[in-house]
């Protein structure tokens, strides 16, 4: 696959209507602008597709129809699609809704996880998201932070649907064409359903694979797998389980373990049956956990260069070859929890669910944090050792030292019980000795 031309389009006007102004983000497949709808006088994403893509007649077909069947999908967790088009130069390109904010991604560098029920409040609208489009017959084949949108008021809304699935089709269309074979797999390798990876099959369950992934990902900072390159990230989905989030990260509910683990099960047959089974299971989590509503983090504010900051997106995996290129994660510090959980409710939540704790995990690609200090086999996650110190630790680091004392009392009576029994046993002994035969 070619990559996106870096001719920069900016001031260009697309089929005499839409103008096209700054850079907001750059895929695989794909680079999104601002722009204007100078006919509605409206503002309006634009998604100009890779010119290499844009040559491919098939491709150009799939899409075209994927489009039209995505923009029939009104609902106000599914970024709408306005409209689709070809300039006569032959740009193709997608005119979407614009959502002010940024993606789940930046989230995510700002505040390295969520609190457990910000990640359900996330997870509860993008797999409702999932069902208005499954519902539909369309599949997303993509779900990740990078194509899940925030707005600055905390709304959520899943972006893509459509150009994936084109994609995807018209690799599988050419049996000789060497990146339509079975051995390439489209998607983000770290949210891969396993039978994405090993026979390129996807449905909805793939979908809330990745979503459990995601869940995975808001709690803990932290993909479940990682590797030294995408082919290993991608076997380790096929043949191994993800662990559970508590294992990860310390007070986080079992139910939110089990949670994840029944929608990331590498047997698609014992996933949760469909988006409808997830969003009860995620309400149900929340009644047994008792965890309040909290509103969704917005994305920090970008301003200059950060605006144009190009943002990953979908590549191309050869599974018996280099990887075009390996998943990265950004971190930043995990702010405060809501104000209406006290220190009181997040001990009670660490006794009640606690009894693993873990560090704050992370790895910056963006130059602006420390070296990471080692690798964690277990999970093939980087730990940082300088994580944010927030009312959660403060209150995990309380339990522990507490857990710590008593330990520390019950080893000194233990040991002065022994010292106590071995002065009588010494002294009855040495009483014996003294009577005579």
């Amino acid at each position: 696959m070619t990559s996106v031309p870096t001719a920069d389009p900016a001031g260009t006007v697309l089929e005499g209507r839409y103008r096209v102004d700054g850079l907001l983000a750059r895929g695989g497949m794909s680079v999104v602008h601002r722009g204007s709808d100078l006919r509605l006088d409206r503002p309006v994403a634009i998604k100009i597709l890779d010119r290499g893509l844009a040559g491919d007649p098939a491709f150009v077909r799939r899409f075209e129809r994927e489009a039209r069947a995505a923009a029939r999908l009104a609902h106000p967790g599914v970024v709408a699609v306005h409209d689709q088009g070809r300039d006569p130069d032959g740009t193709v390109f997608l005119v979407l809704e614009l959502v002010e904010g940024g993606t789940l991604r930046d989230v995510l560098r700002d505040q390295v996880r969520l609190h457990p029920a910000a990640a359900l409040t996330v997870i509860e609208q993008v797999v409702t998201a999932l069902q208005v489009a499954h519902d539909r017959g369309l599949v997303h084949r993509d779900v990740k932070p990078e194509n899940v949108l925030v707005g600055t008021d905390g709304s959520v809304k899943v972006a893509d649907f459509g150009l994936v699935a084109a994609a995807w089709e018209t690799d599988a269309a050419d049996p000789n064409d060497p990146e339509g074979s079975g051995e390439m797999v489209l998607g983000t390798v770290a949210y891969l359903a396993p039978e994405q990876v090993t026979d390129g099959r996807a449905d909805a369950r793939s979908d809330l694979y990745a979503a459990g992934i995601v869940l995975f990902e808001l709690l803990t900072g932290v993909p479940p797998h990682g590797g030294d390159d995408a082919v290993e990230v991608a076997r380790r989905h096929v043949h191994h389980d993800v662990p559970p989030p508590s294992s990860v990260v310390g007070g986080i509910p079992r139910a939110l373990d089990r949670l994840v683990l029944a929608a990331t099960d590498r047997d698609p047959e014992a996933r949760l049956a469909d988006a409808g089974a997830f969003l009860a299971a995620v309400r149900g989590v929340r009644m047994d956990t008792d965890l309040p509503y909290y509103p969704v983090p917005p994305p920090p504010r970008r301003t200059g260069a950060a605006c144009s900051r190009p943002l990953r997106g979908t590549r191309l995996l050869d599974l018996d070859g280099a990887p075009r290129e390996a998943p990265r994660t950004g971190r930043r510090a995990w702010d405060a929890e809501p104000e209406d959980v006290d220190d009181k409710d997040v001990d009670d939540l660490g006794d009640d669910y606690g009894d693993d704790y873990g560090d704050d995990l992370g790895d910056e690609p963006d130059g602006d944090r420390e070296p990471d200090s080692g690798t964690d086999p277990a999970h093939g996650v980087r730990r940082r050792p300088d994580g944010a110190v927030d009312d959660v630790d403060v209150a995990i680091e309380r339990i522990e030292r507490r857990r710590a004392r008593t330990r520390s009392r019950r080893l000194l009576g233990a040991w002065l019980l022994l010292v106590s029994i071995a002065t009588v046993a010494a002294g009855a002994a040495g009483w014996g000795l003294g009577i005579p035969g």
